[in-house]
C-alpha cells in the first residue's frame, strides 16, 4: 500500500522494513464517511483503531442525557475506544465524525498479530503508546491545574484550527467548561 499515512506515521516514530510495511499495509483500509457518522456506538465492543486523515472526530460519553466530549482527533490523528480494544468489553463511549472525513482504520487484533511478527512495528507501537500516555497526562494536568482559558489554548495547540471547525459545545465539553464561558474566553482572545 503506497502513500499510506498510517504507515508513514509509524515509520516516523520507528523505521519500518518493507516486509512490515507490506504486512501492516494489508490490514489497513480506507473509507470516506459523512459527518455525524458513528465509527463506534456506545455499548458496542471496539474492534478497530481509526486514523482521521482529513476531517474531525470526537469520542464522548452520554451521562444522564448530557454528552461529554473527552477526546478530539483532527487531521492526521488517531482515535479509538482504547479500554474496549484492550479488554474486549463494550465501550462506554461513542466515536462520531464531526466533519465529512477520510478515515483509515485497522482491526486491533490483526494489528497485535502483525506486531508479534514484526518487532519494528511493535517498537513503533510502544513508542506511540508512550507519546499518547504523555499527552493524556498533560491533558489530565490541564484539567486539574489550569484555568479554562489555558485549557482552551492547549486544545488549540494540540488540535490546530479546531475552533474554526468544531462546534463550540464540543470544545467546551472537552476543556471542561460551559459554552458560555468558552464564548467569553474566545471573545477576550480575539
Amino acid at each position: 500500500m503506497e502513500n499510506n499515512p498510517i504507515l508513514d506515521a509509524f515509520a516516523l516514530i520507528n523505521p519500518l522494513s518493507e516486509k512490515t510495511r507490506k504486512e501492516f499495509g494489508s490490514i489497513i483500509s480506507f473509507d470516506y464517511f459523512p459527518k455525524k457518522t458513528f465509527l463506534l456506538e456506545a455499548e458496542k465492543v471496539a474492534m478497530t483503531l481509526f486514523f482521521i486523515q482529513k476531517g474531525l472526530a470526537r469520542a464522548f460519553y452520554n451521562h444522564d442525557g448530557n454528552e461529554i466530549t473527552f477526546y478530539l482527533a483532527i487531521d492526521q490523528q488517531f482515535i479509538g475506544a482504547v479500554p474496549s480494544l484492550f479488554n474486549g468489553k463494550p465501550s462506554k463511549c461513542a466515536i462520531q465524525l464531526i466533519e465529512d472525513s477520510e478515515v483509515y482504520s485497522f482491526n486491533y487484533q490483526e494489528f497485535e498479530a502483525c506486531c508479534g511478527q514484526n518487532h519494528d512495528l511493535e517498537t513503533a507501537a510502544r513508542k506511540l503508546s508512550s507519546m499518547v500516555i504523555l499527552r493524556e497526562q498533560e491533558r489530565i494536568e490541564s484539567l486539574r491545574l489550569y484555568a479554562a482559558h489555558e485549557r482552551y489554548l492547549l486544545a488549540e495547540k494540540q488540535h490546530p484550527g479546531i475552533s474554526q471547525r468544531c462546534p463550540l459545545k464540543y470544545i467546551a465539553s472537552y476543556i471542561a467548561t460551559s459554552a458560555v464561558s468558552l464564548s467569553r474566553i474566545r471573545a477576550g482572545k480575539q
